[in-house]
């Protein structure tokens, strides 16, 4: 995680090279914020500052896994991207996306609000083997909190079938 300073830094940096004294080494072409490579640089110092990030586990397999997440991200598209869980994140169809069948910590369970009718009727489609009392959820159901924090949650079976 970057800090505000060097953003601060990074945006002196930009005003330098791009001010009319100091041509030099950069020759103000560089340093601009509009050209590809300053682009990538800048990006690389303030994407991730105002941005919290969680760490939890997920249990796939019997195997636990570390996961790093942005606060409000859905969790089905963190799982998706995670290299050693995506393979249990399938496409449930081109509309929806990726999906997991998650088992959710009873710690977790307790901030979320009671799922509706529909909600029900989609993990009873989709998941093998749901739980009752809230504690199955589709990924696609659940956005990073804090509560997260240190938590652990359990990937479970799908029935892989498409919808539209």
């Amino acid at each position: 995680l970057h800090s505000k300073t060097h953003v601060q830094h990074v945006n002196m940096l930009f005003s330098l090279a791009s001010s009319s004294s100091s041509r030099g080494l950069t020759d103000g072409l560089l340093l601009r914020r509009s050209s590809p490579l300053a682009m990538i640089f800048y990006s690389s110092f303030t994407s991730d500052v105002n941005k919290s990030t969680v760490d939890f586990k997920v249990i796939l397999d019997g195997t636990r896994h570390a996961v790093s997440a942005s606060v409000n991200e859905q969790l089905s598209k963190v799982l998706a991207k995670h290299r050693d869980v995506m393979h249990a994140v399938p496409i449930i169809s081109p509309m929806l996306g990726h999906d997991a069948h998650v088992i959710v910590p009873e710690e977790v369970r307790k901030e979320l609000e009671e799922l509706t009718g529909e909600e029900m009727d989609k993990i009873e489609e989709l998941c093998s083997e749901p739980l009752d009392g809230g504690r199955s959820r589709l990924a696609s159901q659940l956005r990073v909190s804090e509560s997260f924090a240190g938590m652990t949650f359990a990937v479970k079976g799908m029935n892989r079938i498409m919808r539209t």
